[in-house]
């Protein structure tokens, strides 16, 4: 709020600023810093709004009540993305070994996995509380999930920081748009109209297995969104580098840990035969979506983002670049960050 004196405002003294190139070590601080303001408020949000357990807060009768209205198909996909949901533990311990030197990373990597580690334990209810699955079935299924092991080496870009948050961005969003259609396809197997009913609605939770994927749900998109903001923080500082990453996961992006799930086969063939996704899905709704969500119209304006990001030089400050949704980048002009 401007001060006054005798009625007329204050002066503010602003401090003086150093006009010239930014070095990479400033950009790194003011990355830094800029993340852990993200990750502060994406943990906050975490406990006030994601702080479920779903040994306590799902309608577990509900779904044994409505669970044999639940088709094959629907338990071999529910199934399949149990076996890949288990896959988490495997997936932090990849990322600590590459986020070892970042407190911050580490820390949002392992709040991150805490919060997935209940999917893989609400599709197993899941299957199990809708009499889809026997408690001896899903143990041993849990069990030749684990003489696999998932690796980043077999996702393209994935040995950087950045590669492993510029995947999750993608399949989060990919994982997302999955559990919607899965809620969408239990209700219409449930007999339930698209939206919740006036009942639900009033109580504040979904019937059965569609409140398990509601909430799960939520995860996902919040996850999708905080790596969305490491991105384009990354694309802020250093867009040259985040270019480059973006392209090598876009190009080679496949969900993870498919060929390593004990019913691969039968849940491919239930995402085949329900046409439950498919790489023109993948494009529609994951690939163009995360595009528009950087600024981007289309994949053109991408390739022309990414070929453009490598002449762009190494000493322009966030101020001095801006990215057109064609693709385009305007460069103007540089103010060195405050040195503390």
């Amino acid at each position: 709020m401007p001060r006054f004196k005798n009625n007329l405002p204050v002066k503010f003294h602003l401090p003086e600023i150093v006009k010239g190139p930014w070095t990479r070590e400033a950009k790194q601080r003011a990355l830094d810093r800029d993340l852990l303001e993200h990750y502060i408020e994406y943990f906050g949000r975490a406990l006030e709004n994601r702080n479920w357990s779903p040994w306590h807060h799902f309608p577990l009768d509900e779904m044994r009540q409505w669970g044999n209205r639940l088709s094959a198909e629907t338990v071999h996909l529910i199934e399949g993305f149990l076996g890949v949901e288990e896959y988490v533990g495997d997936y932090v311990l990849e990322s600590m070994n590459i986020f070892r030197e970042s407190r911050l990373r580490r820390n949002m990597q392992l709040q991150w996995g805490a919060e997935e580690a209940k999917h893989g334990v609400s599709w197993e209810l899941v299957l199990k509380h809708s009499l889809a699955r026997t408690e001896e079935q899903l143990n041993t299924y849990l069990d030749k999930v684990r003489n696999f092991r998932w690796s980043p080496q077999q996702h393209p870009g994935m040995e950087t920081p950045l590669g492993f948050s510029a995947y999750a961005m993608v399949q989060e969003r990919a994982t997302y748009f999955n559990y919607q259609e899965m809620r969408a396809r239990i209700r219409e197997e449930y007999g339930l109209p698209s939206a919740p009913t006036a009942e639900e609605t009033s109580r504040g939770s979904e019937i059965g297995a569609s409140e398990a994927f509601r909430v799960v749900g939520i995860d996902e998109v919040a996850h999708h969104g905080i790596f969305l903001r490491v991105v384009q923080t990354h694309i802020k500082y250093f867009p040259s580098d985040a270019f480059e990453t973006l392209k090598k996961v876009f190009d080679g992006f496949q969900m993870p840990s498919l060929s390593l799930i004990p019913n691969a086969r039968h849940f491919l063939r239930a995402v085949n035969r329900t046409n439950f996704y498919s790489g023109a899905i993948h494009r529609e709704k994951v690939h163009n979506f995360v595009l528009k969500a950087l600024g981007l119209e289309d994949n053109a304006a991408f390739e022309k983002a990414v070929q453009f990001a490598r002449k762009l030089p190494e000493n322009l400050g966030p101020d001095s670049v801006t990215l057109s949704r064609l693709g385009e980048w305007v460069v103007g002009y540089s103010e060195a960050p405050a040195t503390s």
